[in-house]
């Protein structure tokens, strides 16, 4: 394929996969994923596995639930793309405040079936001058945020 086809490719399986997510297809993604494939969800730290189509499928499912019950939505935009390799970002609504970002790269073997995808999302992000995300890190990594606003006034 050349550039041009590889990123046309890769575009249309962006938008698909943003249907999927927003139209909470948790049937549809067995026609994505390899039967091998590999699955991992890293959202705000909590890490969702899963080895094999039944799998991908049963995690798949879940998170359509739960996007569904916490009214989530995305826009998934193409960020880079290889002869085996897709890279996403995505900018999503929660229950109607924006703020949700994430990446996912996708991993796809010679029939063009995802072997591997990663994603990495944050529900609630906030820029770095947010008293309440400051606050949330000070919580959850002390030593973290404490040595970040350190080093903001140096």
């Amino acid at each position: 394929m050349t550039a041009p086809e590889l990123i046309e490719a890769a575009t249309r399986f962006v938008a698909e996969a943003q249907r999927m997510t927003n139209e909470r297809d948790a049937d549809g993604i067995r026609q994505v994923f390899a039967p091998d494939a590999r699955w991992d969800a890293t959202l705000d730290g909590l890490i969702i596995h899963a080895d094999g189509i039944d799998e991908i499928c049963r995690g798949w499912a879940t998170m359509c639930r739960f996007m569904a019950k916490r009214g989530l939505y995305v826009e998934k935009t193409l960020v880079a793309v290889d002869g085996s390799t897709i890279v996403n970002e995505w900018r999503g609504v929660i229950a109607g405040r924006a703020g949700a970002r994430g990446i996912e790269v996708w991993r796809r073997n010679g029939l063009g079936l995802v072997t591997d995808q990663r994603l990495y999302g944050f529900l609630d992000a906030r820029p770095d001058s947010s008293l309440v995300q400051n606050l949330r890190m000070l919580v959850a990594h002390p030593r973290t945020a404490l040595a970040f606003a350190a080093s903001r006034h140096c």
